[in-house]
């Protein structure tokens, strides 16, 4: 019930970061069509803002992802054995490049 509050507060910061990158985009065209250098420095600094914060958002949701699978990992391997643990840890270990 506690995941329900922070997906609303993720989304709702995926929306203002969608918001900052599309009035980014508005104002720079707005200065093309007044052809104000101030105006398209503004857009591209905040659409370039709006893009930095949509993908901070996403790095951090991709993070708690992976911590999310490594504990599932962690508590999955505890169930084992030591000695079927160790041949799951380097069969693992013999599959990475």
């Amino acid at each position: 019930m506690s995941d329900a509050p922070s997906t609303l507060d993720r989304d709702d910061r995926e929306k203002a970061a969608r918001a900052v990158a599309a009035g980014g985009v508005a104002v720079f065209g707005f200065g093309v069509i007044v052809g104000s250098g101030l105006l398209r420095t503004l857009g591209l600094i905040t659409a370039a803002a709006g893009g930095g914060l949509l993908v901070r958002g996403k790095l951090a949701e991709r993070g708690e992802k992976i911590d999310a699978a490594a504990d599932q990992i962690r508590s999955e391997l505890d169930e084992l054995d030591p000695v079927a643990r160790a041949q799951v840890v380097a069969d693992l270990a013999e599959d990475q490049p």
